[in-house]
């Protein structure tokens, strides 16, 4: 049994297809965090993802993989915008991993066009990764953000080796907007959030299990399998059943770790009843890209138009009507000012989805205006 590597574009770096989410070991004591690190390499997981903000993660990987460090791709993350604080972010990391440098160094959480220039102008970050490039304190520079069609932007500019984006059976836009161009370009994807929804305006986590893709929802069990190993593995097959080269799990016990690891061992592309069960067929949908936002009336447009995408494609109805309960405001509230319309790059009848959205959630549940 082995768990395999892909090639994470030009970077020419062989990565095993599941990777390790570095966020969640911030929450467990060091000794405990070093365990589940060194459970993940043995088992193959050479591939270590964090971040300068991850609370303490830096410090229990650069720990618990010190003496193996030729042997792992450790890639982290600054959040600063500007040149002067990502030095300092650098500087810190490397001292926290207990390296030399890092294999990968990602401008973090870029989710518009604003601060996405902000990054790559003459004093941003980007600056930063470059010249740690030339100092040899990282091999490659690479991008995270939750909206594709800015980090597609981002790597059309050459700048970029590798791009981290949330992608699940559920959260797709990046097959669409991303994917198809960085395989053009060569540039290396890493899927995050696997196991992970956005819903309203937090995108949740399996250690939120009300609100999550890994959770007690008898729908989502009913999609995905009826204990968690069984939804970890659905969705983990799921997603390297795409043209990436890694997914990222974020993951704080040695349980999960060898959850995560089986998904990926010895595998071999989905099987015919998984690629009927994962077959959905996105018509008109929302991409999420925020741009119909704000609304007079406080509508959570994107979120309501997620809720009727999981109600009408995936058959998530009863889950999407808890989450649309949920909203302060809904869409029966809209005024019809063609605002949201006008902005919609994709031309999307807005005022008619969240009509239709309405009409099917309050006939199919008793809803509290």
């Amino acid at each position: 049994m082995q768990l395999q590597t892909r090639r994470l574009g030009r970077t020419n770096l062989n990565v095993s297809i599941v990777g390790f989410g570095g966020t969640w070991i911030s929450e467990i004591d060091l000794p405990t965090a070093v365990d589940v690190v060194r459970r993940a390499f043995e088992l193959g997981i050479n591939y270590f993802d964090t971040a300068r903000w991850d609370g303490d993660s830096e410090a229990k990987i650069g720990c618990a993989l010190k003496d193996t460090r030729d042997k792992c791709i450790i890639a982290t993350k600054t959040g600063s915008r500007t040149k002067a604080e990502s030095i300092d972010d650098l500087k810190r990391s490397l001292q926290l991993l207990q390296t030399d440098h890092v294999d990968i160094i990602q401008l973090h959480g870029i989710d518009d066009e604003k601060t996405l220039a902000k990054a790559m102008s003459s004093d941003g970050a980007l600056q930063t990764c470059k010249q740690a490039q030339k100092k040899k304190l990282a091999n490659f520079i690479g991008i995270t953000g939750h909206k594709p069609q800015i980090l597609a932007k981002a790597i059309e500019t050459g700048e970029f080796d590798m791009v981290l984006v949330p992608l699940n059976i559920i959260t797709r836009q990046a097959e669409e907007e991303l994917l198809p161009i960085a395989k053009d370009l060569d540039v290396g994807v890493i899927a995050m959030k696997p196991l992970s929804a956005k819903t309203s305006n937090l995108i949740t986590c399996t250690y939120q299990p009300s609100l999550s893709l890994v959770s007690d929802e008898p729908e989502l069990k009913d999609l995905l399998g009826q204990n968690n190993a069984q939804m970890v593995n659905s969705l983990l097959r799921c997603n390297l059943s795409k043209s990436i080269a890694s997914t990222i799990v974020g993951l704080r016990s040695i349980l999960e770790v060898e959850t995560a690891a089986n998904a990926g061992t010895n595998y071999q592309g989905l099987t015919d009843i998984e690629q009927k069960r994962f077959n959905f067929k996105l018509d008109t949908y929302c991409r999420d890209c925020g741009l119909c936002m704000s609304c007079p009336e406080k509508i959570n447009i994107p979120a309501i138009l997620r809720f009727y995408t999981f109600y009408s494609t995936y058959g998530l109805k009863n889950w999407a009507r808890k989450l649309y309960t949920g909203l302060e405001v809904k869409s029966d509230k809209c005024t019809k000012c063609d605002l949201c319309q006008q902005k919609c790059p994709y031309n999307l009848p807005i005022e008619y989805m969240l009509k239709e959205a309405h009409k099917n959630f309050v006939n199919s549940s008793e809803i509290n205006r």
